[in-house]
């Protein structure tokens, strides 16, 4: 059992800088469009607020992924897929609520950005540990392994 909890714990770990990463990316990127489609000046900085929301809501959501795919059997696809979803939504909606978050400028694109780059990881996960589980017959949370 002790094993179980360190291959989890890598999982959360892995996913959840993964999905950090693709966040902090992918807002850059965006940012960097705009700036090129209307030429309105982007300054290609992140603020600390945002990238301690982007950590907790990353980390978070990737516990609920990975224990949906990785420890939850007996519910169906939909349902193990539409549970994390809906957690790492309601993770983004409070986000929007933090008035540090609000305050600062360009917080929609950020946090649009985080609600992207989570569930494209998220889905990604799903369909390969799915995927995984039909081909082996065996059910993994370390990503490395799908």
């Amino acid at each position: 059992m002790k094993k179980m909890n360190k291959e989890v714990e890598l999982s959360f770990k892995a996913l959840g800088a993964a999905m950090f990463m693709a966040t902090v990316c992918l807002y850059l990127a965006i940012g960097g469009l705009f700036f090129l489609l209307d030429r309105e000046n982007f300054h290609y900085h992140i603020s600390f607020a945002f990238l301690i929301q982007g950590l907790i809501a990353s980390m978070a959501a990737s516990v609920a992924w990975v224990v949906c795919f990785g420890e939850i059997k007996k519910m169906g696809f939909a349902a193990r897929f539409i549970i994390p979803l809906a957690i790492t939504l309601a993770l983004f909606g409070l986000s929007a609520l933090i008035p540090v978050i609000n305050a600062t400028q360009g917080f929609w694109l950020w946090l649009a950005s985080g609600l992207v780059a989570t569930v494209a990881f998220g889905t990604a996960i799903a369909v390969l540990s799915e995927k995984r589980l039909k081909k082996t017959g065996t059910r993994s949370v370390l990503l490395w392994e799908l």
